[in-house]
């Protein structure tokens, strides 16, 4: 692999790891689940949301057309909420990085990924949860598609100034956390989660409540909006946190193996991976990122939690060929 791909290197023993901003080629791509624009419109005409002022669920879209975020169910609605919305109102790019979220949770890889991270959030696999809403928040952000560049720019290599006109990022989940839905649930959500509850029953052909759906808060980096969606947990969903949640044990280049237990940074890393390996931006996740939001790679700005999401890619090497590193499941008793 080029040099300039390597981020880090660490030693042990005769074994040398690899940290590398290179694709990983055995993580497999979503792009055979490339959502035609035309259903890419549909379903976000068919997004459920809240009223930004009496919190009633509706669907039309009737917007701020200076914002182009706050959203409300009549002109009324608008009307009565602009005294205290003029205060927060301005002309942004918020709502094309918002746009973006709709554009993941269409994917139904994505879709899918997210209820597994979801229920190993909430260990739903463990404890059934479905007479009363949960709630996570999941942070996105847009980085550096190149992410060499953003090492550069860490490391004080180069700086800013050195992209002019910006240059191409992705999106990227930052993190994926549940709350407590005694605070997080209000009325627009509590209507939203009981649609949800409602669609669930009607795609599994089962009673209504049978199985469970949730809500998430998307909030992305840069805004001060957040997107509430629901989320309904498929049996697959389900069978497959069941199968995994004991982890698994990795035998490190020691000889050792260690527990790697698994939890919801997992299925977001796989996220933010295949989202990187989409070169093509077929998943239609990559968008500008302008010269002035690079610099939060810039000295006190860095957010070194942030970073830690990054999809870098890790190999063993030994006399320069890559090891396999042996994996064993802990599968739970279903």
């Amino acid at each position: 692999m080029p040099a300039s791909d390597i981020v880090e290197t660490s030693v042990v023993g005769d074994v040398t790891v690899v940290t590398t901003v290179a694709q990983d080629a055995r993580v497999a791509s979503w792009t055979g689940d490339i959502i035609p624009t035309k259903a890419m419109k549909a379903y976000r005409e068919l997004l459920t949301t809240a009223c930004s002022f009496c919190h009633k669920s509706q669907r039309s879209k009737l917007v701020c057309a200076n914002c182009k975020v706050a959203a409300y169910c009549s002109k009324e609605c608008q009307k009565k909420q602009w005294p205290s919305h003029k205060l927060v109102c301005q002309q942004s790019t918020a709502a094309a990085k918002l746009k973006l979220v709709t554009t993941l949770t269409a994917n139904h890889d994505a879709e899918f990924t997210l209820m597994y991270a979801f229920v190993l959030a909430f260990d739903l696999q463990k404890n059934m949860v479905l007479d009363r809403p949960l709630v996570a928040c999941c942070d996105l952000a847009v980085d550096a598609a190149d992410l060499a560049i953003i090492f550069r720019l860490t490391s004080g290599e180069e700086t800013p100034e050195d992209y002019p006109d910006g240059v191409e990022g992705m999106l990227q989940v930052k993190h994926f956390i549940p709350l407590d839905s005694n605070v997080a649930i209000d009325v627009g959500r509590r209507k939203i989660w009981e649609q949800a509850r409602l669609k669930n029953h009607i795609k599994q052909c089962g009673p209504i409540g049978e199985y469970p759906a949730g809500l998430i808060d998307f909030h992305m980096e840069g805004t001060d909006q957040v997107v509430t969606i629901p989320l309904n947990i498929y049996d697959e969903a389900m069978m497959f946190s069941l199968v995994v949640a004991n982890g698994a044990y990795v035998e490190v280049p020691d000889g050792k193996e260690i527990h790697m237990p698994f939890t919801p940074r997992a299925p977001i890393m796989v996220i933010n991976m295949r989202i990187r390996d989409d070169k093509k931006n077929q998943l239609r996740l990559r968008t500008h990122m302008p010269k002035e939001a690079l610099y939060k790679y810039v000295g006190s700005n860095i957010n070194q939690q942030h970073l830690k999401m990054l999809p870098t890619t890790i190999y063993a090497m030994r006399n320069g060929k890559m090891i396999n590193t042996p994996v064993r499941m802990e599968y739970s008793v279903v």
